[in-house]
């Protein structure tokens, strides 16, 4: 399957929170390849360009960081685009650099449910930009012929963060400043959509994210990745918290003890 790349332009103002921050340092992995700690998937506060060490196309346990308990299951997928030759040709995509984009993923269940996660991470060709533009609101995914829409857990406005940076071109005679920026939003997964995922055709997928600015961006997902679906989803195929059962509302109420 054939994907040109996809240049993040047209940004239009719109009104969130911008953290410039320090990001904090790369992910670690539990002590071993197959588990990953839950404080390090934590994407509230910025994460390291291009997710270095997150589980890419294979699942991993995600354990209590405190007690190495099991809470979940997790596979990642990072797609990055750019104009730039120094990434295409040299493979140094790894880093920011004017004109590039990362699209990660996060996809898997825990405890209290199941969920995707999407993150962008953006530098843009020149000077600096509203990133403000780039927050993915809508996810949709073709899967086995049917059209599957996913829309945000949640309607808060989230945060954005930026990270300046230097890039150095490979041949070392020319070194660039510029700023890079990322958003991110969770999607609503549930039981049926789990299902879906986890029975998935193993092959290449296409997404779609839709931006708060009204654009759209097709992106692959590695058939790696979509065959640790299955896994990924595994540890709660139901997506619900065992403890927030829902509650019989038909069940009788025990009637309060009568006063002597």
């Amino acid at each position: 399957m054939t994907f040109k790349k996809t240049t993040l332009v047209g940004f239009a103002p719109i009104s969130l929170t911008l953290v410039v921050c320090t990001l904090p340092a790369d992910v670690a992995l539990a002590g071993k390849d197959d588990a990953i700690y839950e404080d390090n998937l934590t994407t509230t506060q910025g994460l390291q360009w291009g997710g270095k060490k997150l589980p890419f196309k294979k699942t991993v346990d995600i354990r209590e960081s405190l007690v190495d308990t099991p809470l979940g299951k997790v596979t990642a997928d990072r797609h990055i685009v750019g104009n730039d030759l120094d990434g295409s040709i040299f493979g140094r995509s790894s880093k920011p650099a004017p004109g590039r984009s990362a699209f990660i993923s996060l996809w898997g269940s825990k405890i209290e449910g199941c969920f995707v996660e999407m993150i962008i991470q953006h530098a843009p060709s020149q000077g600096r930009a509203d990133p403000t533009a780039i927050v993915p609101t809508l996810l949709e995914l073709g899967i086995g012929g049917q059209l599957i829409e996913l829309p945000p857990q949640s309607a808060a406005q989230p945060k954005i963060f930026s990270q300046d940076y230097s890039y150095t071109s490979f041949f070392g005679n020319k070194t660039t400043s510029g700023t890079w920026y990322m958003t991110r939003n969770i999607f609503v997964v549930d039981s049926g959509i789990a299902k879906i995922l986890s029975q998935a055709p193993i092959k290449e997928t296409r997404a779609r994210l839709t931006l708060s600015n009204g654009s759209k961006v097709l992106i692959p997902i590695n058939k790696k990745t979509v065959s640790s679906w299955k896994t990924a989803y595994s540890y709660n195929p139901a997506c619900k918290d065992p403890t927030t059962a829902d509650k019989d509302p038909n069940a009788a109420q025990q009637p309060a003890p009568t006063k002597p």
